[in-house]
């Protein structure tokens, strides 16, 4: 008899052999399990492993989205950022609020305290009696007539009492309420920094999946497309200074009445100028940030040597005396409307339906903007993104 026959035996001789059958049948199903596994996780990855690679003009594509998409995020978080400035300055106004209420309750307090004592002092006492008893006459009539008029208005100042304790509870609530908003703002600030880190980590992910050859390909494409920009922006400022030359000598020259008048066109509203002009204001502000061409992009970047969208539109303005939130949906909402047949230099543009991108007109087509996680101030044409609509501060 081999050993199993033996073992198998001789559990039966003791009553075991039940369990062993158990035994036997809970490692049959585990074995069906785990070979049940593999089959099907097996081919997911499989699957995995057979997903095309990306090409290097997919990958950029991507990871520009990815960068733009945490640019959005990171407006939303400016906004935020505005709003809790904002909300700090009116809960400091609160707070001295209930500060110079608590004072006034105080005060009102004492006061009707002072009422009650004095009736409580002078109650069994007629005023003929107290003035026979008194020393200085003067002064207890002075004090006697106090006392009558404070008693006679004794329900209006404990009504007046009543409501000033009202509406220091109020106030204390109001004040309670503000604080509580302010600290689940400060929570989404939180959940906005890491939407956008997260966006970010995506971006470096797909750079990561390109191979050493590819990721050198991608840089050259960065770079000529750097390059195709600048030459761009040259002819557009070559093209407007020729355009505001010929303008300026056909103001100065004689005017012929036998000429012939040239047909004019009315600009399309959606059509830029061709020859641009702008106040003193907007061309100081369009200078400043000239000035900070090359520099990085930086989440809520306001200078001095990194910048987001709105923090460079907010400082370029501010360096001529306007004041703007850091935010480009709360810029939008500031200055006057402007068409786009009618931007002026240093005009605010705004892009894409949710207001999350901002720059300054520079001319011909063209803005100054900072652009996104990974890039620098730069030129951009407008039409490379969706627009959304202009203002002019001031």
């Amino acid at each position: 008899m081999n050993f199993t026959a033996r073992v198998t035996s001789r559990a039966f001789e003791v009553g075991r052999a039940p369990s062993i059958r158990r035994s036997l049948r809970i490692a049959a199903v585990g074995f069906a399990s785990v070979a049940l596994s593999v089959l099907v996780v097996f081919p997911a990855s499989l699957l995995a492993l057979a997903e095309p690679p990306l090409t290097v003009a997919e990958a950029r594509d991507l990871i520009k989205q990815l960068q733009t998409d945490a640019a959005g995020i990171d407006q939303q978080y400016t906004d935020v950022k505005e709003q809790i400035k904002n909300g700090r300055a009116q809960v400091r106004l609160k707070q001295a609020d209930v500060q110079a209420q608590t004072e006034k309750v105080g005060r009102l307090k004492l006061q009707v305290g002072q009422i009650a004592l004095a009736q409580f002092q002078n109650r069994n006492l007629d005023t003929a009696a107290r003035l026979f008893v008194t020393r200085d006459t003067e002064g207890f009539l002075s004090q006697i007539s106090t006392v009558q008029k404070v008693s006679e208005n004794q329900n209006s100042a404990l009504q007046d009492y009543q409501q000033a304790q009202a509406n220091l509870a109020a106030l204390e609530h109001s004040a309670e309420t503000d604080l509580a908003a302010l600290g689940e703002k400060e929570e989404q600030l939180k959940s906005l920094t890491a939407a956008s880190d997260k966006k970010l980590d995506q971006a470096k992910k797909v750079l990561a999946k390109l191979t050493a050859d590819q990721q050198k390909q991608l840089a050259e494409a960065e770079k000529k497309a750097t390059a195709k920009a600048n030459a761009e922006r040259r002819a557009a400022t070559k093209a407007t200074a020729k355009a505001n030359a010929e303008r300026r000598a056909t103001t100065k020259a004689p005017a012929k009445t036998n000429a012939p008048r040239r047909a004019t066109t009315k600009a399309s509203p959606d059509s830029t100028p061709s020859t641009v002009t702008g106040s003193s204001k907007g061309t100081k502000a369009l200078a400043y940030a000239k000035a900070q061409l090359g520099e990085p992009y930086a989440r809520s970047g306001a200078g001095p040597s990194s910048w987001d969208c709105s923090g460079l539109t907010m400082m370029a303005w501010g360096s001529v005396g306007v004041n703007l939130p850091h935010s480009s949906r709360q810029q939008f909402n500031r200055g006057q409307p402007v068409a786009k047949s009618d931007l002026q230099l240093g005009d605010l543009v705004f892009f894409y339906s949710d207001i999350s991108h901002v720059g300054l007109y520079a001319g011909n087509g063209q803005v100054i903007h900072a652009p996104r996680p990974g890039k620098s101030v730069e030129y951009i044409k407008m039409s490379y993104m969706p627009y959304a609509g202009a203002r002019r501060p001031g």
